[in-house]
């Protein structure tokens, strides 16, 4: 008890501070290791990597990266540096390509290049929140790239901090996708020329919205159509809305002057077709896919033979003879396209193709394109700023090499186009590439809602169609042909616009029950035959022709001839006058009704009451048999006076 205890001996007390101290030199050392710090904590965002190319035949060209960098620490980095950083595997899959996309910021690890004063940048001190320019640069010897075929890299930039109150170690980094290939990768571009319908019928459009377009968005989109190699996707009806710009036209039903923006814009297609790059979308760019989502394969083909007919009434020339193709977009499909291919359609484009190829039937094939669309604005890889100019063609540019080669990419609005344009010097125009062996299909999940109360909009302006070509004598297939196409126009967001713009058409406002007839509910008769009026009104916008006729409850004993032909213009009333003949007195109710010449009849039943009486035959008689009474009896007393 007394005794010296082992751990209070002076050696056991050294040996216990020299564990301790040697513990804390370990607990340093394990809590700041440079792993640990390449946590983004450091903002590295690469902003430009010139040249885009890597040529491994040069091993001397120079690979320049330039960017920023941020403090987000609460701590200032002393002797702060900045160096080109790149990783040597090289990326030769797509799968390889998207697991490089959601890797750690730390991986690959990669190394520095520390060959010469270039390949790093002193930066200084860097307190909290301070940014800081930076420009490395390497040679592609420098590199050391491990293979010789054509191949996706990492490059980057690293930042490290070696002050005298911290351990050396990396601050941050930031990475990049480099291609490296022998020649510039092959790029087809297609620019989509369509615009949102606004033509009503014949030459009145619905508002000006047009013309404004055509000077803004439609005229930069026919600017990137136009360059050399590039191909268009155009909807014929927008040539005709062009077209009737052009000329003599109206604004809501007011007078408006010919467009000469239209006419240069007229022209220019017009040009641009006679090129053969111009392929032909259905007329009206219908919603191919939200027409085939409905389920009735009847109605689906009907719809495609709206546009066939409006095209063919159109008389556009060249364009008619264009390759029919189809953008489908996310709603792409092996049934649709299997459909569209038993209708004249040569080619389809999409978004969720997996790879382009071929589809066939028994009789027919299409040609499947893989659109990488998507390529042209998703953000590179992180860390940092994932949407800089380095960063996006460097995803764009992996993509085009591992994908399928050449790449197509579509140009739908006229924000895409500067994304499209193609990359100096790593970019060259080829035409649309025609595809071999079968087109595989990603599932899709977009859902695509059907819009019935706008397909029987249309399909009311089909049912009257029959009774307005007998009342005007006109051919209404082509104009409701291209009603019907233009209604299902993909520029349209949701089924109530499309719907008010196929109530602002004529067509559809062209409705014969309101025009009317009228007439005096009573009529009596004096005479076998009289006549008697009745007036028609035609509220229509256009000519009509019609006759009135007549039903009578008895015909044995009154009936009514049915009028001459009457024609009236808009808004015109007209009064003629019937002739109703009688057998025998008594009351019959005609009913009146408006016919066509062909004798269809239609609109609302007019009853008219007709009463016959005799009281003026009656009366002569009357007169007669009373006058030869009297002279009968002024008679029989002469004759008496004179026996008396």
């Amino acid at each position: 008890m007394g005794g010296t205890s082992y751990y209070d001996s002076p050696v056991t007390r050294r040996l216990v501070t020299w564990i301790l101290l040697l513990a804390a030199v370990v607990v340093g050392i394990v809590a700041t290791p440079s792993s640990a710090r390449a946590d983004g904590s450091v903002d590295v965002n690469i902003e430009t990597l010139t040249p885009q190319l890597l040529d491994r035949s040069q091993p001397d060209q120079r690979i320049t990266m330039t960017g920023t960098i941020r403090n987000n620490t609460a701590q200032t980095m002393g002797n702060a540096s900045v160096h080109f950083w790149r990783s040597t595997r090289a990326i030769t899959e797509l799968d390889e390509l998207e697991q490089a996309l959601t890797s750690e910021p730390s991986q690959p690890q990669g190394k520095r290049v520390t060959n010469s004063k270039e390949n790093h940048q002193d930066l200084g001190e860097l307190t909290p929140g301070s940014s800081v320019k930076f420009t490395v640069s390497a040679t592609v010897e420098e590199l050391t790239l491990s293979s010789r075929t054509d191949s996706v890299y990492l490059l980057g930039a690293l930042v490290r901090s070696d002050s005298t109150s911290q351990s050396p170690g990396t601050m941050g980094r930031g990475r990049v996708f480099a291609v490296a290939a022998k020649k510039p990768l092959q790029v087809s571009t297609v620019v989509k020329l369509t615009t949102r319908p606004t033509l009503l019928d014949g030459t009145d459009f619905q508002d000006n919205s047009l013309e404004s377009r055509l000077v803004g968005e439609l005229s930069e989109l026919l600017a990137a159509a136009e360059k050399p190699g590039n191909y268009t996707l155009l909807d014929p009806s927008l040539l005709v809305e062009a077209q009737m710009l052009a000329g003599e036209h109206t604004v809501a039903g007011q007078a408006a002057p010919p467009s000469e923006t239209a006419s240069s814009f007229v022209k220019r297609v017009n040009d641009l077709i006679s090129t053969g790059r111009v392929l032909r979308l259905p007329f009206g760019n219908p919603d191919l896919a939200r027409l085939h989502a409905a389920g009735d394969l009847t109605g689906f083909e009907a719809a495609l033979g709206w546009s066939e007919t409006a095209l063919k009434a159109a008389d556009l020339g060249p364009i008619a003879d264009a390759p029919l193709v189809a953008d489908l977009g996310k709603n792409d499909s092996q049934d649709l396209t299997l459909t569209l291919a038993l209708h004249g359609f040569r080619k389809i484009f999409g978004n969720s193709f997996t790879s382009s190829g071929e589809i066939s039937t028994t009789d027919h094939s299409i040609k499947a394109h893989a659109l990488r669309v998507s390529s042209l604005d998703l953000p590179g890889i992180g860390p940092g700023n994932t949407f800089t100019e380095a960063q996006l063609s460097g995803r764009r540019m992996a993509e085009e090499l591992l994908g399928e080669s050449p790449a197509i990419h579509m140009i739908r609005e006229a924000a895409d186009i500067s994304h499209a344009d193609l990359l100096a010097g790593a970019e060259t125009a080829v035409p649309i590439p025609e595809p071999s062996g079968q087109a595989r299909y990603a599932t899709s999940t977009e859902q695509v809602t059907t819009w019935p109360k706008l397909r029987a909009q249309v399909q009311g302006i089909f049912d009257s169609t029959q009774l307005l070509e007998e009342l005007t004598g006109s051919d209404r297939t082509a104009l409701n042909a291209a009603i019907a196409a233009r209604a299902f126009n993909s520029a349209f967001h949701s089924e109530q616009e499309a719907m008010e713009f196929v109530s602002a058409t004529p067509s559809e406002k062209l409705t014969p029950a309101t025009i009317k007839l009228s007439a005096a509910s009573q009529f009596v008769m004096g005479s076998d035959t009289n006549n008697f009026p009745v007036t028609i009104s035609n509220p229509l916008p256009i000519t009509v022709t019609v006759r009135v006729q007549f039903v009578s409850d008895s015909p044995n004993r009154i009936r009514v001839a049915p009028s001459e032909l009457v024609t009236l213009g808009p808004g015109e009333h007209r009064t003629v006058s019937v002739s109703p003949s009688t057998t025998s007195n008594g009351v019959v109710t005609v009913r009146a009704r408006l016919t066509t010449e062909k004798g269809t009849a239609f609109g609302a039943v007019v009853p008219v009451e007709i009463t016959a009486t005799g009281l003026g035959r009656v009366g002569w008689i009357i007169i007669v048999i009373s006058g030869a009474v009297v002279v009968g009896g002024t008679f029989l007393r002469i004759r008496a006076v004179q026996r008396e």
